[in-house]
């Protein structure tokens, strides 16, 4: 059975709920958009109908087979985080998870929240993702049944990082699991947020949606990190929509993973919103990773950042797909976009991007792309003082990579990124 035969028949099978008619239509977007190709623009350099297997079967909790040290998170904090909800399979695992009751905070699962909340969900869900064009978040949204939700209420501060941890333990390789996050921050609030995915065994597809919603004045920092998912195949999404005054920083890392694809897009929808978006990537062996990132300027007076770092070996592939948007209102945008890889490997590619579509006057907007290998002028100056080539090379390539993770405002993942970092680069100092 075909991928796409396969999907019509899992669909009938989801038991109705609150977002039937919702997934309904993302259905019939997608069997209309259908699985892309390199055909496609922006699928290009991604060949993900080649990499689906031919058959599937949707994910299944699994939590009780789980131990408690197979679900710990590649980072740990100090003190454990205080919110911390555990996924396994892409279904919740009170088991494994920890909530501590703060006012002004709901956190949880999507499933649950959606009859505890329904109002709330049904008001936000699928108002960032864009079904009509995008072949996988119309796949997500026909067949997410869980996730994470969490709900700051206005003027609240969340002083300790809420911890979102994915993990998949099935052998089969025809796993097909697909998990959706709700993320609203309302006026005034502060919430920082950390999503990881953690891969057991065997080969997994996994696709995944975050919807992230930031008040006026709100400010959300929230961390991607892919550094335990080997033999993956993942598509994921963070679509965020910034009102007046809103600040928005996230941070993409990916250490591993067989085919990734990244899609973090940012909305400003209100004047004086601030988005950075950052990231960094580290391929090896055959691994690829694709990062595409929008940032869609709609109104005046707004600034975003885009700064996307990545380092290749093997017979790695990377692509940068960067797009910033100036629509005709959004006059006084200051928009800044840089894409810069290192290639360890005369075999190792990189595909860079840039794109500027900008239909206002008053902006001031810039992109700018470089791939190269490690400078020889610097690789010399250190090993004229002593040090092998090897290691000179690692504490260049360290210092470049380093700055995006110096970027990341939790303290704990900065530093945890930090000894990963030079592990992955076999570096001691």
């Amino acid at each position: 059975m075909i991928f796409t035969e396969y999907i019509k028949q899992a669909f009938d099978a989801i038991s109705p709920d609150s977002l039937t008619p919702i997934r309904t239509e993302a259905m019939k977007a997608f069997e209309k958009l259908g699985v892309p190709s390199n055909r496609h623009e922006e699928w290009k350099y991604t060949p993900i109908k080649t990499k689906l297997p031919g058959s599937l079967r949707l994910s299944e909790d699994h939590s009780s087979l789980v131990k408690e040290d197979a679900v710990l998170p590649p980072i740990l904090f100090s003190d454990g985080p205080e919110q911390r909800l555990v996924f396994i399979n892409g279904f919740f695992s009170a088991e494994h998870s920890n909530i501590t009751k703060q006012s002004g905070l709901i956190i949880g699962s999507f499933k649950d929240n959606l009859s505890e909340h329904r109002d709330i969900v049904l008001k936000y869900y699928n108002q960032a993702t864009d079904t009509i064009k995008e072949n996988f978040a119309a796949l997500n949204t026909a067949f997410a049944q869980d996730g994470a939700f969490i709900y700051v209420y206005k003027n609240t501060q969340i002083t300790s990082p809420v911890y979102i941890h994915h993990i998949f333990t099935s052998d089969s390789a025809d796993v097909f699991t697909q998990s959706r996050n709700l993320i609203v921050a309302e006026q005034g609030s502060n919430v920082s947020i950390v999503e990881d995915f953690k891969n057991l065994t065997g080969e997994k597809f996994y696709n995944h949606v975050s919807e992230v919603f930031i008040g006026q004045n709100a400010e959300v920092n929230y961390v991607t990190l892919q550094i335990e998912t080997k033999n993956s195949t993942s598509v994921n999404y963070v679509e965020a929509r910034l009102e007046k005054d809103a600040r928005y920083h996230i941070t993409t890392v990916t250490f591993d993973g067989k085919m990734v694809r990244n899609n973090v897009n940012a909305y400003m929808d209100g004047e004086n919103a601030l988005a950075t978006l950052n990231g960094l990537f580290l391929c090896d062996g055959d691994m690829h990773v694709d990062n595409h990132i929008l940032v869609d300027h709609r109104v005046p007076n707004c600034n975003s950042n885009q700064v996307y770092k990545g380092v290749l070996n093997g017979e790695s592939t990377g692509v940068f797909n960067g797009k910033i948007f100036v629509q005709k209102d959004a006059q006084k945008t200051n928009a800044y976009q840089s894409s810069k890889a290192i290639l360890l490997s005369d075999e190792a590619s990189m595909n860079s991007k840039p794109q500027l579509e900008i239909f206002a006057d008053d902006v001031k907007c810039s992109h700018g792309a470089a791939i190269g290998q490690v400078s020889k002028n610097e690789l010399f100056y250190l090993k004229a003082r002593g040090i092998d080539e090897v290691s000179a090379k690692g504490i260049l390539t360290y210092a470049f990579a380093n700055w995006v993770i110096n970027e990341i405002a939790i303290p704990e993942i900065r530093e945890s990124l930090d000894g990963k970092l030079k592990e992955k680069l076999r570096i001691e100092f």
